[in-house]
């Protein structure tokens, strides 16, 4: 038993829906994952459906045909690109082959907690550098950072606030960066950014060698189930990846779904539209019940009511609607709801506004 591992805990995923239907005899609509309520694509789908019969054979091992369209669409080289079983597996090789046992991880938090994982789990070492306004201030953790610092965690828009940095403010961060130092920068949540001040990280990877960006098809490409995100950085760094990248790791359904979600421009444009649409229609009606909001720039918004948290999200279930109490966050005050289409969220708001009159 490796001892570095005594403190970790197995990620728990939560009762099923149909455990939860079973349990309070409501059909229940899942909020809190972040998941795309709109789906995947529908060339996507078709993507799916058409390649079922080669379930049985091998996938490209190096996923060459999706490394080319991401590659056209950062205008990098395939050699800048990684895939991985979810942006979680890429997490995990960037620690298992960047970081010596020993050698340290700066993580600002509250955070994903994937970074963490990966780092101990590799024999590495975590410095987490809270942000007590929820929100990263890159000059603080700029100032954290030590001569024994090797790897820095920035998420943005960052999981579980939805706060977000500019690309002025990431420049200088990297800019007062090591070079010795990995900076791995997860956008997960980034297309549905209306900030236009959002950091270009394209740019960014061409001047910064030491940087990572990581990106999912989870989210806004409705992918979920499949599992399949990647890394973009310099190629010397994708090559220590590759070293230990498990063989065949995207299958055939993931790579040609990827391909055919990346393709669906105007799908991708109007589900990031409502989205934000409905992002802000939900703040509004949140803060008309007197609840605090963070200024969400991802698919959902973190929230704060005048009542319990944990008791809020316990009568939601009830009513048949499952939001993030985010205890486990180091947040007990606060929730997180996954935004969707504009009927879900209206019969979201009449419920809160039902359950605050009770």
């Amino acid at each position: 038993m490796r001892s570095k591992l005594a403190g970790l805990v197995p990620y728990n995923p939560g009762k099923s829906l149909e455990e939860l239907e079973k349990l309070t005899g409501q059909k229940i609509v899942r909020l809190s994952s972040n998941e795309s309520l709109w789906g995947p694509s529908p060339l996507a789908l078709d993507a799916l459906k058409h390649n079922l019969d080669k379930i049985n054979l091998y996938p490209d091992g190096a996923a060459q045909e999706l490394k080319k369209a991401l590659a056209d669409l950062w205008g990098l080289d395939p050699a800048c690109f990684c895939l991985g079983n979810g942006a979680d597996e890429v997490i995990f090789m960037l620690a298992v082959s960047l970081l010596d046992p020993g050698e340290e991880a700066v993580i600002p938090i509250p955070t994903f907690s994937q970074f963490a994982v990966a780092v101990i789990s590799s024999g590495g070492n975590c410095r987490f550098l809270p942000q007590p306004d929820l929100a990263f201030d890159l000059k603080d953790i700029a100032a954290g950072l030590t001569d024994k610092t090797r790897m820095v965690f920035i998420c943005n828009p960052n999981n579980p606030t939805g706060t977000s940095f500019t690309h002025q403010e990431l420049r200088e961060f990297l800019q007062q960066v090591p070079r010795d130092i990995v900076v791995v920068l997860d956008e997960a949540y980034c297309h549905f950014a209306a900030d236009p001040s959002f950091p270009r990280s394209a740019e960014l990877l061409q001047e910064h060698r030491n940087l990572v960006v990581l990106r999912t098809f989870s989210k806004v490409y409705g992918l979920a189930t499949l599992r399949i995100g990647y890394g973009a950085a310099d190629p010397a760094i994708i090559r220590q990846m590759e070293k230990i990248r498990l063989p065949f790791n995207t299958g055939i359904l993931q790579q040609t779904a990827a391909l055919a979600a990346l393709a669906d421009e105007s799908f991708i444009r109007q589900v990031v539209k409502e989205t934000v649409r409905e992002r802000s229609w939900l703040q509004e009606e949140f803060q008309a019940l007197g609840y605090q909001t963070l200024p969400s720039q991802a698919n959902f918004i973190l929230f704060k009511p005048q009542t319990d948290a944990a008791q809020l999200a316990e009568n939601l279930l009830q009513k048949g609607f499952l939001l993030r109490h985010t205890g486990s966050f180091g947040l007990p005050d606060w929730i997180r709801v996954t935004i969707g289409p504009h009927p879900l969220m209206t019969k979201l708001a009449e419920t809160l506004k039902q359950l605050s009159a009770s």
